[in-house]
């Protein structure tokens, strides 16, 4: 596999060589941004999406592209995102109520 994104290759580097990640993207929740698949069929993971060699990015063997880890949305990213817009908004109705 071999980076198509040059400018990403120069601002966020390579992973290293050495070492296997502990875990699949599609094991994480993550998704192929472009691709329309479901995350496990018959009990196994889609495989499309790999750690690209470009560090925070993810590499889809369908569209051929890197994409950033953060558009590929992982279900836990979602979860985290959802609470913090729910504490700042319940945090918006506290300061109202007290400030009149």
């Amino acid at each position: 596999m071999s980076s198509n994104n040059d400018l990403a290759a120069r601002v966020v580097g390579f992973r290293p060589k050495e070492g296997q990640p502990f875990d699949p993207p599609a094991e994480l929740g993550f998704h192929c941004p472009v691709c329309t698949y479901d995350l496990v069929h018959e009990g196994e993971y889609d495989e499309r999406l790999q750690w690209s060699e470009l560090n925070g990015f993810l590499w889809c063997s369908f569209c051929k592209k890197d994409y950033r880890s953060v558009c590929a949305t992982s279900s836990a990213l979602l979860m985290c995102v959802k609470e913090v817009v729910e504490r700042k908004s319940h945090m918006r109705r506290w300061w109202r109520l007290n400030l009149g």
